[in-house]
């Protein structure tokens, strides 16, 4: 009983987190394309972590006396915005954030940058269903993850690296892990793709 009420509680969060902005139409196909991966700039993606970082804890998103919303796409609005880059009017959720890095040749599942965006999926080789932001890569690729929740912006540990894997050989935390589908999930098993859009 008390494990399938911890599942509910972790997968309602997560799933909540997302929940609060309707999906809309994908940005229009005009928007510009990219030969390769890009870097974020790196003032750019200074000022979008600081601002997540400041929303660390915060159920509602609102900087600057605008209220973003409360899915999980409303960080990186925020966060976005806050850095300088104009997002098209379609770009509010997880999918139109996604085809819109696909449409500007970022998309891709290695080689993260702070600043980058990270897509999630709800279980393992599933889409994309959740979205946040790179906020550091340490020396063994665990990736730290700023993103909104049910219960706020928190952290996430995710190494794509070594998916399966909670903790490394030396106890440090890999990947944090998650209750989805009745059952426990590494975060890196999740992973779907990074995207550079600063």
């Amino acid at each position: 009983m008390a494990s399938s009420r911890t599942f509910l509680l972790v997968a309602a969060a997560l799933a909540a987190g997302c929940a609060g902005v309707p999906p809309k139409p994908a940005p229009p196909a005009g928007a510009r394309a990219a030969a390769a991966p890009r870097h974020p700039d790196q003032g750019a993606a200074r000022r979008a972590l600081e601002t997540a970082r400041s929303l660390a804890g915060q159920k509602e998103i609102v900087v600057g006396g605008v209220n973003y919303g409360d899915g999980c796409a409303s960080l990186v609005l925020a966060a976005y915005r806050q850095a300088g880059r104009k997002l098209p009017a379609g770009a509010t959720d997880v999918r139109s954030l996604q085809s819109l890095a696909r449409a500007e040749g970022s998309l891709r599942r290695t080689r993260p940058v702070p600043g980058d965006l990270i897509f999630l999926s709800d279980t393992p080789g599933g889409r994309a269903e959740h979205v946040g932001l790179v906020e550091r890569i340490a020396h063994g690729g665990t990736v730290t993850v700023l993103h909104r929740t049910g219960r706020g912006v928190a952290r996430l540990r995710v190494n794509p690296g070594q998916p399966w894997k909670a903790r490394g050989d030396d106890g440090q935390i890999l990947n944090d892990v998650l209750l989805v589908g009745g059952g426990r999930v590494s975060a890196g098993r999740l992973l779907v793709a990074y995207a550079t859009l600063l």
